[in-house]
């Protein structure tokens, strides 16, 4: 399973498009629908139900929903606290050697 199908995967929840969701996260439909279909494959159910329009979600479409938004926000929240240990460090090389600044 990779990020960018939860992160598809919620585009689409959010504006009922196939077509319009591919174009947002800058693919083609198609390969948007491969990547969707990938993400159902490997939750092992349906996820969107294709015979409506506009597109809606089953419930285990909307079940992973609510699932996929505190995971995509946790993996950003834990991203962001890794970045913030990386300028601490910078920052206390730089006071151990100031010449470290020009590197």
């Amino acid at each position: 399973m990779e990020t960018k199908w939860l992160e598809d995967f919620v585009s689409l929840a959010e504006t009922r498009s196939f077509s319009r969701s591919a174009q947002l996260r800058h693919v083609t439909q198609p390969a948007f629908s491969r990547r969707i279909q990938s993400l159902e494959a490997w939750a092992g159910a349906d996820l969107v139900n294709r015979s409506s329009y506009p597109t809606t979600l089953t419930p285990a479409g909307e079940a992973l929903y609510v699932q996929a938004m505190a995971l995509l926000q946790a993996l950003h929240n834990t991203r962001d606290m890794v970045r913030e240990y990386g300028l601490a460090e910078k920052d206390l090389m730089t006071l151990i050697d100031p010449s470290s600044q020009n590197t």
